[in-house]
Order: structure tokens, then C-alpha cells, then sequence
């Protein structure tokens, strides 16, 4: 039976090896080689498939393990520089302060304002002017630009 991981070390290994690939898979799907959409759901359940590899307290455990078996901070395998490091995550909530917890909550409804506001100057259609009633600043409405994409779900 073939390994899972067989099809990612066929991939490229290095920067160099990926800016290859990817020139090569451009060139591909723009002559037409490959079929547009299924290179893109392809790509789509590839970058998911990863993360959920990625983000898996079993896999981050055994590969910290591992980087653990070379000394010092900083070592480089398998054309890679890899530099062991440590991030602090603050729990605040376990503080008592109040103060924090007011600034928090003023920044909650400072965000519900600000969504309150673009969601107003969205209603502005071209053309239309409007005057802030507290303010008396004349307002246009947004400038918009519009791009088409796709959403993809993967079944």
C-alpha cells in the first residue's frame, strides 16, 4: 500500500526547486495542459490538507521532538535553516483587572461602530453626497473596486 506522505516528497525541497515548480505549473496551466478549475480545486484541498496536517498537536510534538535531537538554537537539514524558538502566549483573563476588561469591551463596540459606519457610507450610491450631522463634513461614498473569484468547497 502507498504511503500518504510519498506524494509530498516528490515535491519540491528546496527555494530554488519551488521557484522551478511553480514556473513550470504556470506555464502549464496557461498553454492549456491541465484543466484550469481542477488544477485550482487540486490546489485548494492541497492548502487544506496541509494546514490540517500542520495545525495537529500530535504532528507539532513529534516534530519539535525531533528538532530537539540537534543542539543549539539554530541548525540547518535538509537544505533548511531551522532556529528553535519560544513564543508567550498571555492569558489576561485570569488578571482581575477590570480596567483591561472596560478597554476591551469599549474596543468591542468601537469595532461594532466603525462596522455601523462602513456599512452607512455603503448605502452612498455615486453621485450622492452626504453631511455628517455631528461633524458637518460633506462625505462621499466609498471608492469600490470588484473582483471576480471563486469559492471552492471541497465535497
Amino acid at each position: 500500500m502507498e504511503k500518504a506522505l510519498s506524494h509530498i516528497t516528490v515535491l519540491p525541497s528546496t527555494k530554488r526547486e519551488r521557484e522551478v515548480f511553480v514556473n513550470k505549473a504556470i506555464e502549464e496551466i496557461a498553454n492549456g495542459e491541465q484543466n484550469p478549475l481542477r488544477i485550482e480545486i487540486q490546489l485548494k484541498n492541497m492548502e487544506e490538507t496541509i494546514s490540517m496536517i500542520r495545525k495537529s498537536s500530535l504532528v507539532k510534538d513529534i516534530i519539535r521532538r525531533e528538532a530537539d535531537k540537534y543542539p543549539g538554537k539554530t541548525f540547518e537539514t535538509f537544505g533548511a535553516i531551522i532556529t528553535k524558538v519560544e513564543t508567550t502566549k498571555w492569558d489576561y483573563s485570569t488578571t482581575g483587572d477590570t480596567v483591561l476588561v472596560d478597554y476591551q469591551n469599549q474596543m468591542e463596540l468601537l469595532k461594532a461602530a466603525i462596522k455601523d459606519r462602513e456599512k452607512w457610507l455603503q448605502a452612498l450610491k455615486p453621485g450622492m453626497i452626504a453631511v455628517d450631522e455631528v461633524t458637518g463634513q460633506v462625505l462621499s461614498p466609498p471608492r469600490t473596486t470588484v473582483e471576480e473569484t471563486l469559492r471552492i468547497v471541497i465535497q
